[in-house]
């Protein structure tokens, strides 16, 4: 038997509103779950974070403390560390460059006689002083058979005697090499980079290689119009006053040119800069506690160098014996790895 039609019609609209039920509720357990897992994630972010954030400061603080050095101000007082300031200071832009002393040329006398003859009498020895006009040998004139002087014309010290008493000569046999030593040449070379650099003028110091107590300052007086083709150098000259004698010929040297003076904003002493690897740095002073402050260099002449950044003029560093804080630092990163 047959349902009438309206009783048919309402058990379609329960099965259609039943359908809309159960959609809507696997669509509100569907967004429960989805929201579970976004909350669950979202924890899960936030415990990462302030778990990296927790292992991140540790690192940060241990990493600042190994940049530090904190002494007692006993320990102070027996590392000899002297604090002063980044400050404003001239500088001088120097070369060094090798060199050797040689006579000075123009002061050099090679004696000769006038005529060919015989060595009748030797006056001066190696190292006896001459005066300018003194006799300092006699030979017998092979054409008049006649004993003539041989005078010298430059007063100085006697180099070299190549002959001896009886010897014959002809008048270009050298008897005497005589030289001005009052005055002596300092050649030392010029490296591509400053070729134009070193001028005529130019001041320059002359320091010995074997006696640093040994110096003297002076000036460029020639500088080599040609480069060697090999090196591709120049030479230059400082001409020093001698008069004690100090500056030996042949005597090796540095030479000190100044290129530049100039004044900069801020200058540390040399002693105050410390170098680990490729890092160069100075020690900020705040009390008994030091911090290791990178920067960066400029000109310098030395003993003092410019600091182009990392400082500014006033701040206050170590300038003396920073390397016992570098040592100091230097433990505590072997008591960190260990």
């Amino acid at each position: 038997m047959k349902a009438p039609k309206q009783q048919q019609r309402w058990f379609a609209r329960f099965d259609g509103l039943f359908i809309v039920v159960m959609l809507a509720c696997l669509s509100i357990v569907g967004c429960g779950e989805r929201g579970e897992r976004e909350e669950k994630h979202t924890k899960e972010a936030k415990g990462a974070q302030e778990e990296r954030r927790d292992h991140s400061e540790p690192r940060a603080e241990r990493e600042r403390q190994m940049q530090e050095v904190q002494l007692s101000p006993e320990a102070l007082r027996n590392a000899y560390i002297e604090v002063g300031m980044a400050r404003p200071a001239p500088i001088e832009v120097t070369a060094d460059a090798p060199g050797e002393v040689r006579l000075n040329a123009e002061r050099v006398l090679e004696v000769r006689p006038r005529f060919g003859g015989v060595v009748r009498e030797l006056r001066k020895h190696i190292g006896d002083r001459v005066m300018r006009g003194e006799v300092v040998a006699v030979v017998q004139s092979n054409e008049s058979l006649t004993d003539y002087e041989i005078n010298s014309s430059l007063a100085g010290t006697v180099l070299s005697c190549t002959v001896v008493v009886g010897q014959t000569l002809d008048s270009q046999s050298l008897l005497y090499t005589i030289a001005d030593l009052s005055t002596v040449w300092t050649d030392f070379t010029i490296y591509p980079q400053f070729i134009g650099l070193i001028r005529l003028g130019t001041p320059a110091r002359v320091v010995a290689q074997n006696r640093p107590d040994l110096a003297a300052t002076g000036t460029v007086h020639y500088v080599g119009p040609v480069l060697d083709q090999d090196t591709r150098v120049s030479i230059a000259r400082v001409v020093l006053p001698n008069p004690k004698g100090a500056w030996q010929p042949g005597m090796f040297v540095t030479v000190r040119a100044t290129l530049e003076r100039t004044r900069v904003a801020v200058t540390v002493p040399e002693d105050a800069i410390v170098r680990m690897g490729e890092r160069v740095a100075v020690f900020r002073a705040h009390g008994t506690r030091f911090e290791l402050q990178t920067v960066l260099l400029g000109r310098s002449d030395g003993r003092t160098t410019e600091v182009t950044r990392g400082l500014a003029a006033g701040d206050s560093v170590v300038v003396k014996n920073a390397f016992i804080l570098k040592s100091e630092l230097g433990k505590g990163a072997v008591e960190e790895t260990d």
